[in-house]
């Protein structure tokens, strides 16, 4: 290998033992030879394009003069890179911008709250695994942490201490059908294999079980009423109702922001290769040939260039999920491959800065964290067939290709064995998945096969390791010092080899498809060299001090704004609900405390929505607006056309499923026989836990009275029954008794809250209530249950037909709003929220309004301010400002008068079609609230009415100052405005 050997040396990163930002080369690697592995579109005869190369990643053309891409480029061109000698200067900016942003973020090593996390992550083992390391961390903070991943690694998952939960998938398949279809486009033989179905249907379960993981109880499997362990008193976390607070996930499940969205919870995304758009490099999937353009915008377009190409294979299958199983507006080609980036989603990057820096031009939401490992065994023996080779000659080298599985084992195998003997080393070749070193072919005895080995053991063992380039095993490798030599198959693995390389950590990584015993031995040749061991040993020092782990947590921890997740009265639980025209949020054990004493009416709780995302488009001109709603809503809505005939069919079979049962009230449904207690005794409470059911009675007008059972292990479980129409009174808690049976009053007699512009307020609002999923249904009968199906059905139309003159107006109205922006107009204010059909009208006023009012004046105002600061040269900029706003600001007025109550019509329709899933959801968090107060103590229950009680003081001032209540009957103080603080009670 002299030319693999001549280009290491030459290596500027080999000085210091990594790679630095701008020592990314655009040389860029020969493209394959097999012409039948690879796709390609044409730019126009531009000299632009994509190829899809058999090794998974995207051959980008890319001509700074084709006029789609004029604007960006330009626009990229004028803001280079920073050098090396700007870091210093970068560095003290990000710390002042932190310091700006601790008053809303927490330290990360310290954090005030216990949440349920969700981890989605698909992938193999080596995907796994950091994220089971990273999870393991977060619970020693005291956070329930579940890992959702494939059923293939629920033991693995379990064994490390964390909750499992299946989302579907095969991971063995995926492997095998990735060697065989590296790219992001199949081949033709897997095309007519009928392959495609089989994955996009595993894809479709993927999506959907995520989406489960977030709600459900269990793990997935619909096995967890069946212990693990029948004779066993400890609770079974399968049992237990759980509810995400949060998400963290890596891209490739594709689920997570549109899960997010519906849930209106923090979402963190973590993964093992870059995948946030940068002018350093270039996305790990895509090789550049850029004509006339700076290699820093090749590098950022190439981004784009990806996302876009996974969205137009899985697109539809997202927004089938979305529209289909979470009642979400759809996104269309243009908006959503970026929407991770546009929103700004916190992102962690789980590899060592000592081998790959942070760019310069990555925010604050950005962090790179290091590699992720497991803890080490302390106490591993490895089998006598490794101890005994290992104590027989000189170190060997290691192989292995770990979740890798190829077609023609045994060529694979006979490479490796030749380039072994040809090298004279030993070596230790683990089997894995690809089963290498076949029964068919000898082993000879400089050869030891082995299964499953701890790397972090075995590595220490060997003299060089070739593997796979997963983005683990490299790690591991590099983190030992020990010199590594890459095969990549597909996807990033060829990204990876490319890093140790330049790093002088080992030889060029060597394409599968290209391997020969020749080149593999070269390799080892080179790889065995001391400059080569030196270089590694020197990456390790460098890690030595790095834990992946502890910083993966932190960087979650500080992203987190902790402030709409606490509880007023529990600061250390996550608020879950939130009383109506307050901002006070409950977590679900306070929440339930308060409604089992009788001092809270559940009619006045919503779910609780501290993080809200607008998917929407927002374009920066009128142009741009055009532009999005023709290559953007009207390809969404000509897919929808086509789509309608079997959503139809599908509804009408549904419909008549649900016809053909009989439908009878169900008494027993446990999610409504949870009702307000009027018990004096709270020793009944603290009983719960040993009784599965216990009657209880309660008025219902003058002379009702009905039994009910509280059915303690379902996850349908309700808070209580909407208080009645009586005032009632509340007096404080002595001991372990509540004297509450009149404690909450009417909800109809609510004060407005209107000193608070809150932008979740409105929305939260227009979800369902605790209570909601408590009320007892009627029996329905034919009719009814025909009006419901029809009534379901018809709103589904009516969203259709206003899908896109809603785009059409919206979007223009928004190009209109923000087009003045462009040329810096101070006087443009934010774009108004829309929640429902009266927000829509009241947006469409005040946009009306400020487009005219603010056109007409600034004729006067921007050149008069203008004057002020620059002089007569400011004031000539002015005059173009106002007669820019003119022009610009009352058309987006006009345009909003359509689009906004347009807006507002679809977003009731889709909360409207979403009802079954906000009651899963509601379900779960009263019965996690059931479970959290059966486990507490009397006491904890006690300081609950305390806290309670403080927050009712800090109430009745303002109450007073309202005027509106004459006595304590006439009003519910929690109606009123009150804004909790992280200090509310200790």
């Amino acid at each position: 290998m002299p030319r693999a050997a001549r280009e290491a040396a030459e290596s500027p990163s080999m000085q210091n033992g990594g790679i630095q930002t701008e020592d990314w080369s655009d040389r860029v690697s020969e493209p394959s030879s097999h012409g039948s592995d690879r796709m390609q579109f044409n730019g126009d005869g531009l000299n632009t394009g994509v190829r899809v190369l058999s090794d998974g990643r995207l051959d980008i053309k890319i001509n700074e003069h084709k006029p789609s891409l004029a604007g960006i480029l330009q626009h990229l061109g004028a803001t280079p890179i920073p050098s090396e000698l700007s870091r210093t200067n970068s560095r003290a900016s990000r710390a002042s911008r932190a310091s700006r942003a601790s008053s809303q973020k927490v330290d990360g090593k310290h954090f005030p709250l216990n949440l349920n996390i969700v981890i989605q992550v698909i992938g193999s083992r080596g995907d796994i695994q950091p994220f089971l390391a990273i999870g393991q961390e977060l619970k020693k903070h005291g956070h329930r942490v579940r890992l959702a991943t494939h059923l293939a690694f629920r033991e693995f998952v379990t064994d490390g201490g964390l909750e499992f939960f299946n989302i579907g998938g095969d991971p063995a398949e995926l492997m095998a059908f990735m060697v065989k279809n590296p790219g992001l486009l199949p081949n033709m033989a897997t095309l007519r294999s009928g392959a495609i179905q089989k994955r996009r249907r595993e894809m479709k379960e993927i999506i959907e079980g995520c989406w489960k993981s977030c709600f459900e109880m269990g793990d997935g499997t619909h096995m967890h009423q069946i212990k693990d362990d029948p004779f066993s008193d400890d609770v079974d976390y399968r049992r237990r109702p759980f509810v995400a607070d949060a998400i963290i996930a890596n891209p490739p499940s594709l689920a997570h922001i549109h899960c997010a969205q519906r849930l209106g919870i923090p979402l963190h995304i973590m993964f093992t290769m870059p995948w946030s758009p940068t002018q350093s490099f270039p996305h790990p999937l895509a090789i550049l040939h850029q004509k006339d353009c700076q290699p820093t915008v090749a590098n950022f377009v190439s981004y784009a260039i990806v996302d876009m190409m996974v969205w137009e294979g899985l697109g539809d299958l997202v927004n089938k999920f979305r529209k289909n199983v979470l009642a979400l507006d759809p996104l269309d080609s243009i908006t959503a491959p970026s929407i991770i980036h546009r929103l700004q989603i916190p992102c962690s990057y789980l590899w060592s800065p000592a081998v790959l820096p942070k760019p310069l031009d990555w925010g604050d939401n950005i962090d790179i964290c290091g590699f992720s490992f497991l803890p080490a065994k302390s106490d591993y023996a490895p089998p006598n067939d490794i101890k005994e080779f290992l104590e027989a000659g000189p170190t060997p080298i290691y192989v292995g290709f770990g979740s890798i599985v190829v077609d023609d084992q045994i060529k694979l195998t006979k490479i490796v064995f030749e380039a072994v003997k040809k090298s004279g080393q030993r070596a230790i070749i683990s089997r894995g998945w690809g089963n290498l070193g076949v029964d068919e072919v000898d082993v000879p005895e400089n050869i030891l096969l082995i299964g499953s080995c701890p790397h972090d053991w075995l590595f220490q063992q060997v003299s060089c390791v070739i593997h796979h380039g997963g983005a683990g095993t490299t790690a591991a490798g590099l983190a030992l010092g020990r010199p590594t030599i890459i095969i990549p198959f597909f996807g990033d693995q060829e990204f990876w080899g490319h890093i140790v390389a330049r790093a002088g950590a080992g030889p060029v990584p060597i394409p599968h498809k290209r391997l020969t015993a020749e080149n593999l031995s070269a390799a080892i040749e080179m790889a065995l060299k001391d400059s080569t061991k030196e270089m590694a040993q020197a990456i390790a020092k460098k890690m030595e001090n790095e834990s992946g782990v502890n910083e993966g947590a932190c960087s979650f921890h500080r992203q987190v704004d902790i402030k709409p997740l606490r509880c007023a009265i529990c600061p250390r639980r996550p608020a879950v609900w939130h009383i109506k025209h307050t901002t006070v949020g409950l977590s679900a054990f306070a929440a339930s405390t308060l409604v089992e004493m009788g001092k809270l009416d559940p009619e006045n709780l919503v779910l609780n929505r501290p993080v809200e995302y607008d998917t929407y488009r927002d374009p920066v001109g009128p142009i741009s607006a055009s532009a999005q709603v023709l290559f953007g809503a009207v390809a969404n809505f000509i897919i929808g056309i086509a789509d309608v005939p079997a959503e139809m069919v599908s509804d009408l079979v549904a419909a008549g499923k649900q016809l053909g049962h009989n439908h009878q009230a169900h008494p027993a449904d446990p999610r409504r026989k949870w009702r307000m207690r009027k018990t004096h005794n709270e020793d009944e409470l603290a009983s719960e836990e040993d009784s599965q059911e216990q009657t209880v009675q309660r008025k219902r007008g003058k002379s009702e009275e009905t039994t009910n059972n509280a059915h303690s292990d379902s996850s349908h479980d309700s808070l209580a029954q909407p208080a009645n129409a009586e005032t009632r009174s509340s007096e404080p808690l002595s001991g372990e008794e509540t004297g509450s049976d009149d404690s909450v009053s009417n909800s109809s007699v609510l004060l407005p809250d209107a000193g608070i512009d809150r932008v979740r307020s409105l929305q939260l609002e227009k979800t369902q209530t605790m209570s909601s999923e408590i009320t007892p249904s009627k029996p329905r009968g034919f009719f009814g249950e025909v009006g419901i199906h029809g009534g379901r059905m018809g709103k589904k139309f009516v969203n259709f037909v206003i899908w896109l003159p809603t785009d059409l107006t919206l979007s223009m109205s928004k190009g209109f709003h923000n087009a003045p922006k462009l040329y810096h107009d101070p006087t443009v204010k934010s774009i108004p929220k829309v929640h429902g059909i009266r927000s829509g009208f009241r947006a469409a006023g005040q946009e009306l309004r400020d487009g005219f009012y603010y056109g007409v004046t600034g004729l006067v105002t921007h050149p008069r301010r203008g004057y002020k600061e620059k002089g007569a040269k400011g004031m000539m900029k002015g005059v173009g400002k106002g007669l820019g706003g003119v022009f610009l600001k009352p058309p987006a007025g006009l345009w909003g008068l359509a689009g906004y109550p347009l807006s507002g019509v679809r977003r009731n329709l889709l909360e409207s079609l979403g009802k079954a899933q906000e009651g899963q959801i509601v379900a779960s968090r009263i019965a996690q609230g059931l479970e959290e107060m059966r486990n507490s103590s009397a006491e904890d229950r006690l300081e609950v009415a305390r806290q309670w009680v403080l927050l009712e003081e800090k109430l009745r001032p303002t109450n007073r100052r309202c005027g509106r209540s004459h006595s304590h009957s006439q009003t519910h103080p929690h109606a009123l405005t009150y804004t909790a603080s992280s200090g509310m009670a200790a």
